[in-house]
């Protein structure tokens, strides 16, 4: 007879969920890294805002091909999200730096030079230039505009005549678009900014980390249909950057498809291999024709004609010739004679 076990036997079968043991972490000892801070002192770090479409590999790759400085630099990638760039002296970190903002695969990427700060979050920093739209012409000052971008980040330069600011903004945080300023009459009017070279952003958001259809504020595809989003100008020069980056892109491909159909009906060319055929078969053919026709019937010829007794070096031929000659000796003295 076969046992059966009971409800309290079978439930020790049952695996327990084993408890994850956290380990406590390793102590570094004190170390003096004074000489690794100045071996790092004209290092760029730098981070990418989508990394399911930006490889910081490829990123490195691209700008070591396309970064133009003096001296020599070297990059490599720290992982999926960071990447460092090296330089010989402040001047070649500083020419890069200026040409900021960066970006790579038509998305935002972040590059800040480096300090020996241990943070997660570093970098975090973009530099903009910012046009401020929508402030009355008799306020484009420095100061005003100067007070406007502290709003959005450390100023680093402005232009009154154009109401632009140079601005060193926090790229993990949504990009501020519009503003409310208060003017020394007590009007509140609202500005609007335009961020200058800024690429692929969610337009509902402005996170630079995703585009709207990928934006965790929307609960639903339903609900962003049906709510309204009004298109802000960084976002309208956004769409006509990419439209046309689009645009040189099909009339590139078009241009290619042209050049091979234009092959494809076009007569086959005098290839360099034809040439190359066509002089071997007249270097041949003319070789043959000298060989077999004029040279050897010319020697023929002069062999019978103007036959020379010195080649041959058999008696019997030596014999033979004395009596010719002997004969048109004979001849001659009667010619003379005559």
């Amino acid at each position: 007879m076969s046992h059966r076990y009971s409800r309290e036997e079978k439930k020790k079968w049952i695996p327990t969920r084993s408890q994850t043991i956290r380990k406590p972490p390793v102590q570094i000892p004190e170390i003096d890294t004074a000489a690794l801070i100045e071996e790092n002192k004209f290092t760029l770090i730098g981070r990418v805002t989508n990394p399911a479409t930006q490889n910081t590999k490829a990123l490195v790759d691209f700008f070591l091909q396309h970064w133009n400085v003096s001296g020599r630099f070297t990059g490599r990638d720290l992982g999926p999200l960071l990447f460092q760039f090296r330089f010989e002296n402040e001047r070649d970190l500083l020419t890069i730096l200026n040409k900021a903002p960066f970006h790579f695969k038509r998305w935002m990427i972040i590059v800040q030079r480096w300090e020996p700060v241990v943070s997660e979050k570093f970098p975090d920093f973009l530099l903009f230039w910012i046009q401020i739209n929508g402030v009355p012409l008799h306020y484009w000052e420095d100061k005003a505009l100067r007070a406007i971008g502290k709003e959005l980040g450390t100023v680093e330069d402005c232009i009154p005549t154009q109401a632009r600011v140079r601005v060193l903004i926090n790229g993990l945080n949504p990009l501020e678009m519009t503003r409310d300023i208060s003017l020394p009459s007590g009007e509140i009017i609202e500005v609007e900014f335009s961020y200058d070279n800024l690429q692929k952003h969610c337009f509902r958001c402005h996170s630079l980390s995703h585009e709207k259809d990928d934006c965790p504020t929307s609960e639903n595809s339903r609900e962003r249909d049906r709510s309204p989003n009004r298109i802000g100008i960084s976002q309208r020069n956004t769409m006509a950057r990419l439209d046309d980056n689009r645009r040189r892109y099909e009339e590139r491909k078009r241009f290619k498809g042209h050049q091979v159909q234009h092959k494809r009906e076009a007569p086959p060319s005098y290839t360099r291999r034809d040439y190359y055929e066509d002089r071997t078969t007249d270097s041949r053919y003319n070789s043959r024709q000298h060989q077999s026709y004029a040279p050897v019937t010319s020697e023929y010829r002069r062999g019978r004609e103007d036959y020379n007794p010195g080649r041959s070096f058999s008696r019997e031929s030596g014999a033979r010739v004395g009596k010719r000659m002997h004969k048109v000796d004979d001849k001659c003295d009667i010619v003379n004679d005559t």
